[in-house]
């Protein structure tokens, strides 16, 4: 099992690596929009790094690993695999809803777990399957915003050497990764309890532990707390 920790640490460190220098790159050429962006994508898969020092736990490397790998993914496709890959668009999005709807069970399936919640399955399911679609939405608005402000305004204020495009090409483009981010989060959640039904306690502490410590975690006790006892 530790063989698999630092495989997957190893791995989501080359994904941040490819963000750095990607965006290095982008600087290089004059290109300073791409390089913010970049940087705050690799900014971003530093978060399980960060909660693990703010609260003191030992986050499961997949989730490192995972958000790692779908913030490359799209950002690869940025750099052109939108169109020099067919359906990459949707292997992106479909991956990365795929991702985000387990965290999202995670953080439901934790909470119960440590007793702040006391919910079903069903309400599981439902919350997770209204979280993925929740930042679906959130991700096709961000998509609407780059191409009307980004494109049309900084592309004549800002120099840039990069041709850009657009990030929704249609209607049906857009409803296409809405509905894999509906088809995720109603899979997902029956992966879950199909696995959960059939693991050890032990991985499922590993994995769901964390998220219940973060959950309950409180302020560090004072001297005035404690005479108040």
């Amino acid at each position: 099992m530790e063989m698999y920790r630092t495989i997957g640490t190893a791995l989501a460190w080359l994904f941040r690596s490819f963000l750095i220098l990607a965006g290095i790159g982008y600087l290089y050429v004059g290109d300073v929009v791409m390089f913010i962006v970049f940087l705050l994508m690799f900014i971003l898969t530093l978060v399980p790094v960060m909660l693990e020092q703010m609260y003191e736990v030992k986050i499961h490397w997949t989730f490192g690993l995972a958000l790692s790998t779908i913030i490359a993914i799209h950002m690869f496709g940025t750099i052109g695999a939108y169109v020099w890959i067919p359906m990459y668009d949707s292997f992106a999005h479909s991956f990365s809803s795929a991702t985000l709807a387990f965290i999202g069970f995670a953080i439901i399936f934790s909470m119960n777990y440590s007793g702040n919640i006391k919910t079903s399955l069903a309400s599981m399911g439902i919350f997770t399957f209204l979280w993925t679609i929740g930042i679906g939405a959130v991700w096709e608005i961000i998509e609407f915003i780059w191409d009307n402000l980004v494109v049309y305004l900084w592309g004549s204020v800002i120099p840039v050497t990069y041709e850009f495009g657009f990030m929704q090409n249609s209607l049906f483009d857009t409803m296409t990764d809405l509905s894999l981010d509906g088809a995720a989060g109603v899979l997902v959640p029956i992966l879950c309890v199909f696995i959960i039904s059939r693991a050890k306690t032990a991985d499922l502490r590993g994995i769901f532990n964390p998220f219940a410590k973060m959950i309950e975690h409180k302020k560090a006790k004072t001297p005035v707390t404690e005479k108040s006892r």
